[in-house]
């Protein structure tokens, strides 16, 4: 078998793993759009084996469902999964969606569900079977080889627990297929653990608030597992305090706290309580009174905007001219603090997203679900996780009502407006 042929379509390889008593099975696709293809194909496909009474159940559920998720009643998918039984799950879909799913899993009521490789890592429900289509798995950063973890993951689906004696892994023609790597890595060691502690002006401001000096901050970071497992890489010592030290620096200069005496301010003491994506551009905007006399709806739309990842189209909606009005007196105060921040070797916030805050603005306005996401053309569930984080930011931000009273209430309104079905 040429490993890199034509892939073999959906509606055959469910056939064929039926024919050998292979179902339930967990298609594992690169990408979201290649799932939702795949899932259709195999519901349009008329000589698939029907099952009235597993359909009937199927139903049962879904009705049930919407009682308690009714955003999910008129899902493009909703007539595919209860008549077919084969579903698409991946992070493009709302979460109320993919619960939908997961129950139906786990009841053993599909045949079929075409998955991205991040369903492996977050979501529990066992097939007999797991199809692999690629050697290769696509990141933010494109095309890269699957690591070891990963592969065990999706393959530590196959096989229910009390329903079947083994699993079968099955390796499938694609165009990024190679049997030969899927069984080095099978054979592979566990991959090293990687260290999530990062330089950031939150954590800096914490531990200098809470250990008085820099020398006692500078300790506890080289003790860190951080440390450890990049020496233990790269067989030198490397202390990580230097990024923390220019950081510093940037702080000292906006008067968050003070390099010489070692202490954190009063203003440093508020931005530390804000557990929020880019703390210094809002605490700059906060301080230049951008967020003092906005609508809520306003609001939300600028706090979307340093939200969101910087380089995702959340959709072809455009901004209100007043809303274009604030994100330009928020760039400039990106651009005072990406100056500093070249200055002291600190790399620079990404800019700030301009299509997050049109649809962040128009959902906190009052627009319907169905109406943000045809305006948008954006996938359901990046919306909600742009809402979401959105949402929650704005939350965080209600808690300064001490230090900037104005703002916290004006944040306090845009959450509730924010954070309604069916973001959560």
């Amino acid at each position: 078998m040429d490993p890199r042929r034509e892939e073999i379509p959906p509606p055959k390889l469910v056939s064929a793993l039926r024919n050998f008593n292979l179902l339930p099975a967990i298609v594992f696709l690169p990408t979201r759009r290649k799932c939702d293809e795949a899932a259709a194909a195999v519901a349009a496909d008329k000589s698939q084996q029907a099952d009235p009474d597993r359909q009937l159940r199927r139903q049962q559920i879904f009705d049930a469902f919407v009682v308690e998720h009714p955003e999910i009643a008129d899902h493009k998918h909703a007539k595919l999964i209860v008549r077919s039984g084969v579903a698409a799950h991946h992070a493009g879909h709302i979460p109320a969606w993919k619960l939908l799913i997961e129950q139906m899993m786990s009841a053993g009521l599909l045949n079929a569900l075409f998955a991205t490789s991040t369903v492996a890592a977050g979501v529990d429900f066992p097939a007999r079977t797991v199809v692999i289509s690629n050697a290769d798995t696509r990141g933010n950063d494109g095309w890269r080889p699957l690591r070891a973890s990963e592969l065990q993951q999706m393959t530590g689906r196959a096989g229910r627990r009390g329903r079947d004696n083994v699993g079968f892994v099955v390796l499938v023609p694609g165009q990024f297929q190679n049997p030969a790597k899927i069984a080095e890595l099978f054979r592979a060691k566990p991959d090293p653990l990687e260290s999530q502690f990062r330089a950031t002006y939150i954590s800096l401001l914490n531990l200098l608030d809470a250990f008085g000096s820099f020398d006692q901050v500078r300790s506890i970071i080289d003790r860190s597992f951080a440390v450890f497992a990049r020496d233990a890489s790269l067989g030198t010592h490397r202390s990580l305090w230097e990024p923390f030290e220019a950081r510093a620096r940037v702080l000292d200069h906006f008067a968050y706290l003070d390099v010489k005496t070692e202490r954190v301010t009063d203003t440093g003491k508020w931005l530390a309580d804000l557990r929020i994506d880019r703390p210094l551009i809002v605490g700059e905007g906060l301080r230049a009174g951008i967020f003092d006399s906005l609508d809520p709806r306003h609001a939300a739309g600028l706090m979307a905007s340093v939200a969101a990842d910087a380089d995702r189209s959340y959709g072809e909606m455009h901004a209100s001219r007043r809303m274009d009005g604030i994100l330009d007196d928020l760039e400039q105060v990106v651009i005072k603090v990406a100056r500093i921040e070249w200055r002291y070797g600190v790399e620079p916030a990404e800019e700030i997203n301009y299509s997050a805050a049109a649809a962040a603005e128009r959902w906190a306005a009052g627009m319907s679900w169905d109406e943000l996401v045809d305006r948008t053309r954006a996938e359901e569930g990046d919306l909600v996780r742009l809402l979401s984080r959105t949402g929650e930011a704005l939350r965080q931000l209600a808690f300064v009502r001490h230090s900037a009273p104005d703002a916290a209430a004006i944040a306090a309104a845009a959450s509730e407006a924010v954070l309604r079905e069916p973001v959560r």
